[in-house]
């Protein structure tokens, strides 16, 4: 038996994702949203290393899950999160980058374009 989440806030962001991927060029919303539906054990951990090692200048980066502070930033990241850490909020925010939730991304980029999907 597959039990829901309880969570109010993943709720609503689990309807928002849905709603998005039925628009024209939805289907960064769809993987998500089938990302975020499945257990919590099977989401992704991402350290800012591995998001800096990703990184390309216009493209705002999209995390599954959430952000730790293992390694180093030099460039001005935007990410997208379930959540980070709070060293790696303010190592992202030290060299002019941008954290976002899932929610305000889906609100600022409702098309999806120059988006990187980080699993």
């Amino acid at each position: 038996m597959r039990t829901k989440t309880t969570n109010e806030q993943q709720k609503r962001l689990l309807i928002l994702l849905k709603r998005q991927s039925r628009t024209p060029g939805g289907r960064i919303w769809r993987t998500l949203y089938e990302r975020l539906q499945g257990p919590r054990r099977a989401r992704v951990v991402v350290n800012v290393a591995d998001l800096q090692r990703h990184f390309e200048k216009g493209h705002t980066m999209v995390v599954p899950g959430k952000v730790l502070s293992e390694g180093i930033v030099t460039d001005k990241l935007q990410v997208a999160a379930v959540s980070f850490s709070s060293k790696a909020r303010t190592k992202i925010k030290a060299v002019g980058g941008k954290c976002f939730s899932l929610e305000q991304l889906a609100e600022k980029n409702p098309s999806g374009k120059n988006l990187r999907l980080i699993m």
